[in-house]
């Protein structure tokens, strides 16, 4: 069966419920599925509403999805009340819920660090972390909190933002960074696993708190160095996540700011990664010669060999703009390189934008180097092994060469073989990836499929797609 994505049940909510007679929700810090959530909101309506008949007002996993997308921003106050015993919320606020009424009084504030005051807002209204441009506090926080429990792990911003007293900014030690720095490994390894399509918002809350601590805090100089260095790695984050979720324009500006802070730091980690994402939303972008600049640009980035794995990176990115321009052997060469580096440091411990760096990997943009060589067969057994050698902790990757991998087989005339796949890559993104890469590529798939209608899994998996 598809999972649906998890939501977070908080210790307040485990309380909430043992206090009302409510089924106890699972431990803090695990998760439950749409449907679970939904049945658990049904009950809770039923013990908070005793003496009324509810039922219009009970929910299932599609009403929670809905809620997770912002197509519901404002339930009834019997759902929102429901909602809050659950999720041990102390306000609609705190799930990221607002009336559309009032959502005039509530300003974005832009990326390098202005916060709200939010004994200024109206009750409900009030929120303190600065947002991107056009993404509100209750988006973010909304999805976090139902959706992936990133809040959970992300939260507390409010706290660690500077504040003055008497005229003095309050200092900022190494604890503050540390909090920073778990920040981006956490967006990372969710980022793995459900894409970047529901977080990169959530990143850029973090980057908010980065440079609100830089500009209004007091700190010694290698807090500074430290801070502007964990800044730089929430900025390419954050451009990383907006990517997968589409947003080149913002994907474009993070990546710069990243590569500008990281100068600052003479940090050449960041350099080099920068360079590597920028050459990626290149080829992304189907600019291959931009792609060969930048990815040049970061190979020649002194002691980038220091780095496990981070030098593998500039030669894939090297080996898909080749691919892009019809350079096979260049494409060959700079796999090969690729591979060769990651034999050298398997063994070592590498940074997060590096983790998922491993053979597997490899083989699966080797096979989307064939696949746009016009080499299916090739193709199709470097991408099975890809997607054989990814777990549940990789879903995002598994599921985008699932994609291609039926695509290579719809291209040796196996629409069955193409389907299954197809099937297959439909249960990571149901279940919980979120990453227009993937939702792109599967649309052009289905278009793809259409040739090959009456076909029984062809038609099965056209009839699954369409609903989904």
């Amino acid at each position: 069966m598809p999972r649906h994505p998890d939501t977070l049940i908080t210790p307040n909510a485990q309380l909430a419920a043992r206090r009302a007679g409510l089924p106890s929700p699972r431990r803090p810090g695990q998760r439950m599925s749409r449907t679970e959530l939904a049945d658990a909101v049904n009950t809770a309506l039923a013990q908070l509403y005793p003496d009324r008949n509810l039922t219009a007002q009970c929910v299932d996993h599609r009403w929670i999805g809905k809620l997770e997308r912002g197509e519901h921003r404002w339930p009834s106050e019997e759902r929102r009340a429901a909602l809050r015993l659950v999720l041990g919320a102390a306000s609609d606020t705190d799930l990221g819920l607002y009336s559309p009424r009032r959502t005039h009084a509530v300003v974005s504030a832009d990326h390098d660090g202005q916060v709200l005051d939010a004994a200024s807002l109206p009750d409900g209204a009030a929120e303190t972390l600065a947002q991107p441009q056009g993404v509100t506090s209750g988006d973010v926080r909304r999805r976090a909190v139902v959706t992936l429990g990133v809040i959970a792990a992300l939260a507390g911003a409010e706290e660690r933002l500077p504040d003055f007293t008497n005229g003095r900014a309050r200092k900022i030690g190494v604890g503050d960074v540390v909090t920073l720095e778990r920040s981006v490994r956490h967006l990372y390894s969710l980022d793995y696993q459900i894409g970047g399509g529901s977080l990169w918002q959530a990143a850029a809350i973090k980057v908010s708190d980065g440079y609100s601590m830089l500009e209004q805090g007091s700190y010694s100089s290698p807090t500074e160095s430290r801070l502007l260095k964990v800044t730089a790695r929430l900025e390419m984050c954050t451009g990383w996540l907006a990517l997968d979720a589409g947003e080149h324009v913002v994907a474009r500006t993070r990546f710069t700011e990243a590569l500008i802070l990281a100068r600052q730091a003479q940090d050449r980690e960041v350099e080099t990664a920068a360079l590597t994402y920028l050459a990626g939303q290149a080829n992304s972008l189907n600019r291959p010669r931009e792609a060969l600049r930048f990815a040049s640009s970061a190979a020649q980035v002194p002691t980038i060999n220091q780095h496990p794995r981070l030098a593998a990176i500039p030669w894939l990115r090297l080996a898909v703009a080749s691919s892009l321009t019809g350079d096979a052997r260049g494409s060959e060469t700079a796999l090969t390189n690729a591979r060769r580096i990651v034999d050298r440091d398997s063994e070592k411990p590498a940074a997060e934008w590096c983790s998922f760096l491993s053979h597997t990997e490899i083989d699966g943009l080797h096979g989307t180097c064939q696949l746009t060589l016009g080499r299916p067969v090739h193709a199709e057994k470097l991408l099975d092994a890809a997607v054989s050698g990814y777990s549940d902790g990789y879903a995002r990757n598994r599921a985008l060469y699932r994609v291609r991998l039926a695509h290579a087989r719809l291209l040796q005339g196996e629409p069955e073989g193409a389907a299954g796949a197809a099937h297959a890559a439909l249960d990571d993104m149901v279940g919980e990836v979120a990453s227009s890469r993937v939702s792109t590529e599967m649309a052009k798939l289905s278009q793809l499929f259409t040739a090959h209608q009456g076909v029984a899994e062809v038609d099965s998996f056209l009839d699954r797609y369409r609903k989904t």
